[in-house]
């Protein structure tokens, strides 16, 4: 049975050196008044160096079958860059240092606009085996790609401010 979605509980963006922030896209094309309003992890445009989004997720308490995944739901008003982002993600039973969870590297992703105002949605798979109760920690690491098992620096083209929303989904 698939489940979610999850948002999470805890969202910190203050290590991304002003890069990051808690914001609300509003679409250029909107025909009613702020109706396209999307709130979530707000990235500037032309990122330079690697922006880091740290988010606690809270599993329930009976875990839905299937593939747990990051979805992460994004606009911008552009028609062309790309947006690459590797992930981290570990998880933490209560009684334990969130501190000291070890953290295992996703993927490399990435988005390339075409239009202006969609919204894009990406998938990618939780690498961590999940248990009911636990912490889910993942960071998204913006501007980032997975080379040889460590996050490094990439190109990222995408001109404009964009809003990322994240959360869990199995499926």
């Amino acid at each position: 049975m698939a489940g979610g979605p999850i948002l999470p509980s805890s969202i910190y963006l203050g290590g991304a050196s002003g890069n990051l922030s808690s914001t609300f896209y509003i679409p250029a094309t909107n025909t009613v008044t702020n109706q396209g309003a999307l709130g979530g992890i707000g990235v500037v445009l032309s990122l330079a160096s690697i922006a880091s989004a740290i988010l606690q997720f809270n599993l329930p308490e009976s875990l839905p079958t299937g593939t747990a995944k990051l979805r992460l739901l994004a606009m911008a008003n552009a028609t062309s860059g790309a947006a690459p982002w590797v992930t981290q993600d570990g998880v933490t039973s209560a009684g334990s240092s969130v501190g000291t969870t070890t953290l295992n590297i996703g993927s490399s992703q990435s988005v390339t606009w075409s239009t202006a105002d969609i919204l894009v949605e990406t998938k990618q798979n939780i690498v961590s085996s999940l248990t009911a109760n636990q912490i889910l920690t993942v960071i998204i690491n913006f501007a980032a790609q997975n080379t040889a098992g460590s996050v490094a620096s990439a190109s990222w083209t995408l001109a404009q401010n964009s809003v990322w929303q994240p959360s869990i989904v199995w499926e």
